[in-house]
């Protein structure tokens, strides 16, 4: 029982069990439409060759105006032919038949088609006769009687029948033959793009997100192995930045961790004394790792869809005028000057601290890749239902094909800066997830040797719009 349950199994019984109503349906239509047609030919040429006995009968009608009496008369004509006579009076009522008639059942329908049901070995017998060969008419021109004239039955089929029937029946067979290939073909054809699939999901069931299936088997099918191709390949490089992500984490931890064991166990044994220049390194490192599972969480609450914004009417000037306090002694430190460039009466509908988080990241990033003593500009404006912010720095530049990445978990465009110039590759990564949560968008213009240019969009606020409290999923 077990080819029925699978897919293959199932196309096979199905397109079997068509095949076979269709090819007995129209086997038992044919052979009957053939019977019937040759036992009309038969009729219609037996009835040709005796043109004087529907003359006889009805000279007799003419003579007694009546069919009472009939029987031995269509008996006698029926043994002088060698016919079988079916005589119906005006009613279509049988009035009179030959000796070999007598033990069928005789029909005559409104249409004129006779029905004769005749006793066989193992059943019954039943043939269809079209119109009578002669009607017979009374004086006042009416309808008095109809006349069947019939070759003799035989019970064994006629030479040319039994040939016919067996040529229907090779007919029929190879055409059940050719079906029932047809139909293994057409399965295998279905079934074996789904049997591939099916590998397919075991193997990555079992840990292989590189296993890819060839299209095929239709259209459908096709798309179908089309989109596990790409829920494979999705599957893949989510799988490789989890491990990115791990072994970044990791490193990320280990350089601040192994400081500050270093320095511990050295004040521990007495190697080193805890001066106050040690303290402060050593909480340094300390606010590093802070700020780092800080980050690590604001980014696990943001992708998760649980990071709240609570959103209020707030000038873009006091925010940009903030975050650029923030960041004025680190850029101080590496010649950089920030300004802040914008129309006070632009608002937006916001959470302050995170806008100040995000712009922070912003004006981190571009201090951090100045190489040379400049300028990174904080500007805005109102397009329409929102506000543009854009910070611009004249430093070092992104490559054309980095861009695309930028915005990604613990990615770098220069592997080779520090974690104190470059970061922990999570600031672009945060800024991306907390815009989407304000339901706006960030994006990066920038050319090599001249400087970069984020842009993010926030909604702009309307007086009498109400302020909202938004998670990183939709309104709340």
């Amino acid at each position: 029982m077990r080819i029925v349950t699978t897919l293959r199994g199932r196309l096979m019984a199905m397109v079997a069990a068509l095949l076979a109503v269709t090819i007995g349906s129209v086997a038992v239509i044919s052979t009957r439409v053939a019977h019937y047609e040759i036992r009309k030919f038969e009729v219609e040429v037996h009835a040709g060759r005796r043109p004087l006995m529907p003359n006889a009968i009805a000279d007799y009608y003419r003579t007694h105006h009546s069919w009472a009496g009939v029987e031995s008369a269509v008996e006698a004509m029926s043994r002088a032919a060698g016919s079988d006579i079916a005589l119906f009076d005006e009613r279509h009522r049988l009035a009179a038949t030959s000796t070999a008639l007598r033990s069928a059942t005789l029909v005559l329908g409104a249409d004129g088609t006779l029905t004769i049901t005749r006793p066989i070995a193992g059943g019954r017998a039943r043939e269809l006769i079209r119109g009578p060969q002669m009607i017979v008419r009374g004086a006042n021109g009416g309808t008095a009687g109809s006349i069947f004239i019939l070759p003799p039955h035989k019970n064994a089929l006629p030479v040319m029948t039994r040939s016919l029937d067996r040529s229907f029946f090779w007919i029929f067979l190879g055409a059940a033959v050719f079906g029932i290939v047809m139909a293994v073909a057409i399965a295998r054809w279905i079934s074996v793009p789904v049997e591939r699939l099916t590998l397919a999901a075991r193997r990555m069931e079992s840990g292989d997100l590189t296993v890819r299936v060839e299209p095929g088997g239709g259209a459908e099918l096709a798309e179908l192995a089309h989109g596990f191709n790409a829920m494979a390949a999705a599957l893949d490089r989510n799988e490789e930045q989890r491990k990115r992500m791990v072994s970044d984490v990791a490193h990320e931890l280990r350089a601040p961790l192994t400081n500050i064991r270093c320095e511990l166990e050295s004040m521990q044994d007495g190697l080193t004394a805890p001066t106050p220049e040690r303290i402060a390194s050593l909480h340094e490192e300390t606010m590093q790792l802070a700020h780092l599972v800080d980050d690590l969480q604001d980014l696990a609450l943001a992708e998760a869809g649980r990071l709240e914004i609570d959103a209020q009417p707030v000038s873009i000037a006091s925010l940009a005028r903030r975050a650029a306090a923030g960041m004025d002694i680190r850029a101080r430190e590496r010649g950089v000057t920030i300004r802040v460039e914008g129309d006070d009466d632009v608002i937006v509908l916001a959470d302050a601290h995170r806008i100040v988080q995000i712009l922070t990241n912003l004006l981190a990033n571009a201090v951090a890749h100045m190489e040379n003593s400049g300028v990174v500009r904080i500007t805005w404006e109102r397009n329409g239902n929102e506000a543009i912010i854009r910070v611009i720095d004249s430093g070092i530049g992104i490559p054309a094909d980095e861009l695309p990445h930028i915005f990604e978990r613990f990615y770098r465009v220069d592997l080779s800066r520090s974690r104190t110039t470059g970061g922990a590759g999570l600031g672009l990564s945060i800024v991306r997830q907390l815009v989407a949560a304000h339901g706006g968008r960030v994006w990066a213009e920038s050319e090599v040797g001249v400087g970069s240019t984020f842009s993010i969009t926030l909604p702009a606020w309307e007086r009498g719009r109400p302020a909202r409290t938004l998670t990183t999923d939709g309104d709340s």
